[in-house]
């Protein structure tokens, strides 16, 4: 299988960084934010880091093994990769706990950080919120000191950053920046190897959302809502195009910009194919959709029109069937995307919701997916209880009137729950059991619940000392 990848640095520094995305390649070389920190490091003088993915155990750019780099940035996006950060230090002989270590320096960052304190006993080092400015005030000083895990105390004052030798108890601000900066150097897989976005250069066009949805933490956690200018947007391509090769573009931003039509347009001008993965309905349009030429188009109902309601999004089924009949003029399928397990939700919820997948069935070919709801910190529905046995005779009640129906594993999704709501009591049972070679199951974690050696959600609820307020 040939590994072909186009924007890829190879450089030479004193100071050599591991950049580590606890998952396969494919996932985490789609992860934008990871090709944040590749740039920002490497525009350091001094600096250089090196990409490591869970099927990829040795560097990409030298073939150098995880250990013999001195500082090691774990990029953390979604609960799994708790865990398999947690793996890939024990599988590199690295000591899982921050006092059992002397050489390396374990730095955290991503969405997940708005509760870090499941990894309390582990990270030096935690980034809260946008790095692109307190990343570059951490290189400065890193590059000044003779021991950096030894001299930790050096970095207490830069914003953003949560140090638990330093900030016992104290609360941290989760750090905001403009949109003033973009990665050029995208590493853009051309080859056989598997990856999301093959040939596409990842193009962010906001941050933040404009929805509060209620279940939602990036409306509710990762705000406030920002985005690019079209020239803007335009300008950072062709440098792009200096840099990398690609033929195609992903627009990335939970909410799309209000120059998304003529966005669309002028790239599409610039000769390339344009995707949306994350599309609202209002961004369907008459203007969007022929532009895209994509055979599948993805939409979110989430649920019955009265759920839908109470969580934040205010549209209705007919209006879903609006679009969807718009689309059907320039694609040939959609994928509509459902949770089940929502607060007040009954079972007519349920019985509206699969008679929309029906309807949408009649007008164009349709695939469904439900996922159990599994409640996040720092959102109005943080408290709710993620009621495994109620889970399963929904899940069983919406296969039984969907036979093609692709619904998450319930015992995972039990699993996010409670890496998401837990506490350091959580990340102490996790360490504790791969130390001991214990596995990390739904029935060890249910049974660590019952016999109250950890609490979900957590009892002193630590997320509440990250401060995301804007």
């Amino acid at each position: 299988m040939r590994f072909i990848e186009y924007g890829t640095i190879k450089k030479k520094a004193i100071n050599r960084f591991a950049l580590v995305y606890p998952d396969v390649y494919k996932a985490g070389n789609s992860n934008l934010g990871l090709h944040y920190i590749y740039n920002i490091v490497n525009e350091k003088d001094g600096f250089s880091i090196e990409r490591f993915f869970m099927d990829l155990e040795r560097s990409i750019e030298t073939q150098d093994m995880l250990k013999n780099f001195k500082a090691l940035l774990f990029s953390l996006n979604y609960e799994y990769g708790v865990v398999n950060l947690l793996k890939i230090l024990k599988k590199n002989s690295i000591p899982l706990r921050r006092s059992d270590r002397k050489n390396h320096l374990v730095i955290t960052g991503g969405p997940l950080n708005v509760n870090p304190f499941i990894l309390d006993d582990v990270f030096d080092i935690a980034f809260i919120g946008d790095a692109e400015k307190s990343l570059v005030e951490f290189l400065d000083i890193y590059s000044g000191l003779n021991d950096p895990k030894k001299e930790i105390d050096e970095f207490r004052d830069i914003k953003g950053l949560y140090i638990p030798e330093i900030h016992k108890k104290s609360k941290i601000k989760r750090r905001i920046e403009k949109l003033d900066y973009h990665p050029l150097y995208e590493p853009i897989q051309w080859g056989e190897f598997e990856e999301t976005f093959k040939k596409t250069f990842l193009l962010e066009v906001s941050r933040g959302c404009r929805n509060i949805c209620s279940f939602c933490l990036t409306g509710n956690a990762l705000g406030p809502y920002r985005e690019r200018s079209k020239e803007e947007l335009i300008q950072i391509v062709k440098e792009g195009q200096k840099r990398t090769k690609f033929e195609k573009i992903a627009l990335i931003g939970s909410d799309m910009p209000s120059s998304l039509n003529e966005t669309i347009k002028d790239l599409s001008n610039l000769g390339f194919q344009i995707s949306l993965p994350s599309l609202k309905l209002r961004d369907i349009t008459e203007n969007t959709i022929p532009h895209l030429k994509q055979e599948t188009v993805t939409l979110a109902p989430e649920s019955s029109e009265h759920i839908r309601a109470k969580i934040g999004k205010f549209y209705k089924d007919e209006e879903f069937f609006e679009k969807i009949k718009l689309i059907k003029k320039y694609s040939k399928s959609v994928k509509l995307y459902f949770m089940f397990g929502l607060p007040e939700e009954e079972n007519k919820d349920l019985d509206e919701t699969i008679n929309f997948i029906k309807k949408s069935k009649k007008i164009i070919r349709t695939k469904s997916s439900f996922n159990p709801f599994v409640p996040k910190p720092h959102t109005p529905f943080q408290d709710h209880k993620f009621d495994f046995n109620e889970l399963k005779k929904k899940e069983k009640y919406i296969k039984s009137h969907i036979k093609d129906v692709k619904i998450e594993n319930l015992k995972g999704a039990f699993i996010q729950y409670v890496i998401s709501l837990g506490g350091i009591d959580t990340g102490r049972f996790i360490i504790d059991s791969l130390e001991n070679n214990r596995n990390l199951t739904y029935s060890s974690f249910k049974k660590a619940i019952e016999k109250e050696e950890i609490v979900i959600p957590s009892k002193d609820r630590e997320w509440e000392r990250i401060e995301v307020s804007f």
